[in-house]
């Protein structure tokens, strides 16, 4: 898989609410790190994270700057809250050689 069209498949499944495709970007021993520092490790933790943010109306995110280099992303998200507003955030991925996430970090701009 290349790695531009996994963060592609990433937030298209996000948009989606798709569990099940985005569930089949992860690495079985994943870690997701969330911008308050929380930490989910495994695929079974991170699947239920993605479920209760689904379950939340959480943002629908829209990349719009992405950097593909040697197994990493790093892509500026614009998203759009239930609100009507919106909040900037990094999302950096790390992959392992088959092109899964291995690790995903969510950075926020601002408060």
């Amino acid at each position: 898989m290349k790695s531009g069209n996994l963060s592609d498949r990433y937030f298209t499944s996000i948009r989606a609410r798709d569990i099940d495709g985005l569930m089949a970007l992860y690495a079985q021993d994943a870690v997701f790190t969330l911008p308050d520092g929380r930490e989910f490790s495994g695929i079974a933790a991170i699947r239920e994270m993605h479920l209760s943010v689904f379950a939340a109306s959480a943002p629908i995110p829209t990349p719009v700057a992405t950097v593909v280099e040697n197994g990493s992303i790093a892509a500026e998200i614009e998203a759009r809250l239930p609100d009507g507003t919106t909040r900037r955030t990094a999302n950096f991925f790390h992959l392992d050689g088959a092109g899964l996430i291995r690790r995903l970090s969510v950075y926020r701009q601002g408060r």
